[in-house]
C-alpha cells in the first residue's frame, strides 16, 4: 500500500482530518500524528520511523504550521531521505522559502483541491512521472538561487519582480566579485566588489513581502573612496532618481543612508540598462578609488 506521511501543526487538525479521510477513502495508507502516536511511545523515534516508512510526505500549509519548527524538520528530514513532498495549501499566505520549489494543491476551495491531491498522489505511483512533478533544487530554510526567485514571484509585482531580480542576478556575476543570499524574514542577494582588500556592496535586491525592492547602500559606500565624499554620493543619488518614475523619486536625505525603490520599476528596459550603467560606474569607482 502506497503510505502517506500528513506533517501539520496540532491548530490545523480539522482541516488535517479531512484530508487523512480523503487520502483513506482512495487507498492510501496514512500517517498522522494524532492517530499513530502510541501512549508511552518514543515520540521523536515514531515521526522519524513515520516517514522513514512513507512513500511521500503531504505538509498542511498555514500560517500555524509555518511557524512550526516541527513541521519544517519532518520536510527537511522528508528531502534528505528523498522522499516526493506534496503542499496542501489551507489558507491565504506566501509559501516559505523552503517549500516554494515543492509542487502544491491549493486546498482552500476544498473539492478541487482534494481532487489535485489525489491526482498528483496516484502520479506519483508512477515512478517516471516523477520528475515532471516535483523540482530537484535543494529544499531550504534559507535563501538561494533555487528558492529565492520562485518566492520573489508569489509578492506583490511578482512576475515582473522575479524577472528583473534575475536578469540582475545574472548580470552581476559577470561584474560583481561576489554575489551572496542571506536574510530569513527579508530574503535577499547582494551584490559585491573588492576594494581596498574587503568586499563592498554595491547594491542588493530583497523580497519584502509587501513590495521587493532594490537598494543602494549609500552608507556602505561611504567608508570607501571616492564614495566618502558627500558630493559622489549625491551624484549616485541624482543619477538614481533620473531613472526612476517621478512619483518613486528618493528624497535627498537619502544620501547617507539606503536608497530603495521598487523592483517593477526596472522592468522598463531602458531603465534596466540604465541602473546596470550605473552600478558599472560604482564598482569601477569603488576599485580604482577615483
Amino acid at each position: 500500500m502506497f503510505k502517506v506521511f500528513v506533517s501539520h501543526s496540532n491548530e490545523d487538525n480539522d482541516e488535517t482530518l479531512l484530508i487523512a479521510e480523503a487520502l483513506r477513502r482512495a487507498g492510501y495508507g496514512v500517517w498522522v500524528d494524532f492517530e499513530n502516536m502510541r501512549g508511552g511511545a518514543a515520540w521523536l523515534c515514531e515521526f522519524q520511523a513515520g516517514i522513514e516508512r512513507c512513500d511521500a510526505l503531504v505538509v498542511v500549509l498555514s500560517a500555524a504550521s509555518r511557524q512550526s519548527s516541527w513541521v519544517e524538520r519532518e520536510c527537511l528530514y522528508a528531502f534528505q531521505l528523498k522522499k516526493p513532498m506534496i503542499t496542501a495549501l489551507v489558507a491565504n499566505m506566501l509559501i516559505p522559502l523552503h517549500l516554494v520549489n515543492i509542487q502544491y494543491c491549493d486546498l482552500r476551495k476544498r473539492k478541487p483541491g482534494i481532487a489535485k491531491l489525489l491526482n498528483t498522489l496516484s502520479a506519483l505511483k508512477a515512478r517516471d512521472e516523477m520528475a515532471d512533478l516535483f523540482l530537484p533544487a535543494a529544499i531550504s530554510r534559507e535563501p538561494m538561487e533555487a528558492n529565492f526567485f520562485p518566492y520573489v514571484k508569489q509578492l506583490p509585482g511578482g512576475d515582473n519582480a522575479s524577472l528583473v531580480a534575475r536578469d540582475l542576478f545574472y548580470w552581476a556575476q559577470q561584474v560583481a566579485d561576489e554575489l551572496a543570499f542571506g536574510g530569513k524574514r527579508n530574503p535577499g542577494f547582494h551584490a559585491r566588489v573588492e576594494a581596498n582588500g574587503r568586499l563592498v556592496t554595491v547594491f542588493s535586491v530583497w523580497a519584502y513581502r509587501r513590495n521587493p525592492s532594490v537598494q543602494i547602500p549609500l552608507d556602505y559606500l561611504s567608508g570607501q573612496a571616492p564614495f566618502s565624499r558627500r558630493v559622489e554620493r549625491r551624484k549616485v543619488l541624482s543619477k538614481l532618481n533620473r531613472m526612476l518614475p517621478r512619483n518613486a523619486r528618493i528624497a535627498a536625505d537619502r544620501v547617507d543612508r539606503r536608497p530603495t525603490f521598487s523592483l517593477p520599476h526596472l522592468s522598463e528596459a531602458r531603465r534596466l540598462e540604465d541602473f546596470k550603467g550605473l552600478i558599472r560606474e560604482i564598482a569601477a569607482a569603488l576599485r580604482t578609488g577615483v
